[in-house]
């Protein structure tokens, strides 16, 4: 695909006519991108590819046929200020470049689930859905556990969808000026802002401030390419062989005995025996399953290194079928209707929209013998396929006050499937 080079601000401003990535030129030799999303599907189930499901699409795969190419993304360094919220920036680390600046998410809704300690804030990628007006801005933001072995444990990484049309009292309608003035909260939507009590907030340097500083991890622009596939016929052939899918599903044994999903990885003649399988039977299917694994970590690295840097951090494409690419068979997440359920919102299905790779723990400056750094297998973030809007807040854009259920109307979670560290 050809890339477009476009001033950095101007770029978020981009009619939106083709299903495209844009770069432009950073102050400091980066680039800035857009993610423009594929037109959502109205509904029913197509969106949604069960894990049983034995195909894998090769040609939404590759980039090819019907649809929008993969796109990927690189941890590059970048002037700090191009990546405020009025550039509207995919980047790694640092504080969250809010897009709704004052209807900021919760405590609550930071908090993990498994460990209800506060979430860390990973990255947050801007990508826009050209046929959806309220989605002229749309951001989708990234928090993980403080104890990052952890991430791969129930409600230990949480995702959250804030979206503006292109008229909205935060942002102006034409581009911000690299080196000119930005636009700032008035009075009463400081008040509001305030009143939220946000972690990253700017506060006198006192000990309170002190105290409630969330950790950060080092602050990098996010640049997103096409993905562009070397062309290898033996890696073609695994492709179509559907080695990258997640839909053999991971099998499970649940007390010794085999469970439904392993149907497709149980020996004709065992089938039918459930827990009479002798314990030398299972011994020889877990070693098949092993060697399953070994093969698709294979692949896994195979299908990063066609991709012309194995070192991209996310891999982004928000269209029907569309799947995450996990390293491994036994461990890879469910997916399906239990695992990632209609948005709430709408009653839209969920689909696939981007994955983090493990690769981006390299840049995040942590030391990997403690149990605090950021660990796992690749994860993968669903949203609603219709990007569908906020509930309308009152003109001003001052906000409302969190919900009786104690959360942010301007920023919706989503749902994040996370694979365990592959030494886990």
């Amino acid at each position: 695909m050809e890339v477009e080079a476009a001033d950095p601000a101007a770029a978020a401003f981009e009619d939106a006519a083709n299903v495209s990535a844009t770069m432009a030129p950073g102050a400091a030799g980066g680039a800035a991108a857009e993610l423009v999303a594929e037109a959502p599907v109205a509904s029913g189930d197509a969106a949604m590819t069960d894990a049983s499901d034995s195909d894998s699409d090769s040609d939404s795969d590759s980039g090819s046929g019907s649809g929008s190419p993969w796109n990927i993304g690189f941890v590059e360094p970048c002037d700090a200020r191009l990546l405020s919220r009025q550039f509207f920036p995919s980047k790694v680390g640092g504080a969250p470049a809010w897009l709704h600046p004052v209807d900021v998410p919760t405590a609550k809704q930071l908090k993990c689930l498994y460990t209800r300690e506060p979430l860390d804030f990973l990255l947050q990628v801007y990508a826009p859905v050209d046929e959806e007006p309220t989605a002229f801005h749309r951001s989708v933001f990234l928090f993980v556990s403080p104890h990052g072995g952890d991430a791969h444990r129930p409600g230990a990484a949480r995702a959250f969808r804030s979206q503006l049309p292109r008229v909205n009292p935060f942002y102006p309608d034409e581009p911000a000026d690299e080196d000119g003035p930005l636009q700032e909260l008035d009075e009463a939507q400081q008040r509001a802002y305030d009143a939220r009590d946000d972690r990253w907030a700017d506060r006198p340097t006192d000990v309170g401030a002190v105290v409630r500083k969330p950790r950060t991890f080092p602050e990098y622009e996010l640049v997103v390419e096409p993905e562009t596939l070397d062309d290898d016929a033996d890696a073609e052939e695994e492709d179509r062989r559907g080695g990258f899918s997640e839909s053999e599903g991971p099998p499970g044994r649940r007390g010794g005995k085999l469970a439904p999903s392993d149907a497709n990885q149980v020996p004709e003649a065992l089938r039918e025996r459930g827990a009479d399988v002798s314990a030398a039977e299972l011994l020889d299917l877990e070693r098949s399953i092993q060697d399953k694994d070994q093969v698709q970590l294979s692949k896994f690295h195979l299908r990063l290194k066609r991709s012309g840097d194995p070192a991209h951090a996310i891999r982004y494409r928000f269209d029907d079928g569309a799947k995450p690419l996990w390293p491994s068979v036994t461990h890879a997440p469910e997916v399906s209707k239990r695992t990632v359920p209609d948005c709430p919102r709408c009653g839209s299905p969920r689909r696939f929209e981007f994955q983090v790779l493990p690769q981006i723990i390299n840049h995040l400056g942590v030391d990997s013998e403690l149990h605090s750094a950021l660990d796992f297998g690749s994860v993968a973030v669903f949203t609603c396929a219709a990007s569908c809007a906020p509930p309308e807040e009152e003109p001003g854009g001052a906000g409302a006050p969190a919900g009786a259920d104690g959360t942010s109307a301007a920023y919706a979670e989503e749902i994040v499937l996370v694979h365990p560290p592959m030494n886990a």
